[in-house]
């Protein structure tokens, strides 16, 4: 989704990051991670399952955990050898 987004809206998306400060502290793709994205995904669900918004969110909130589990992140792991001096 945020590649499609940002394919699609890049061009007003950095028109708007230098006068928008929500975008403007994220970062454009900050912005489209944290607000576009769920955007749209509740907006789809909206489409596809003939609810409102707030009944839509409501289907995100409970679908945490099985997202999680569909699109687990494998957190980097970093081993220290005693006596390496280099980072």
């Amino acid at each position: 989704m945020s590649e499609n987004i940002i394919d699609s809206f890049s061009s007003q998306l950095r028109r708007i990051a230098v006068t928008d400060r929500l975008v403007a502290a994220r970062g454009v793709t900050g912005y489209v991670q944290n607000v576009l994205v769920p955007e749209l995904a509740v907006r789809l669900i909206c489409e596809d399952m003939g609810l409102g918004a707030e009944e839509s969110r409501q289907i995100m909130r409970e679908s945490i955990s099985l997202g999680d589990l569909l699109n687990e992140e494998v957190e980097d792991v970093i081993t220290w050898k005693e006596g390496d001096e280099t980072l």
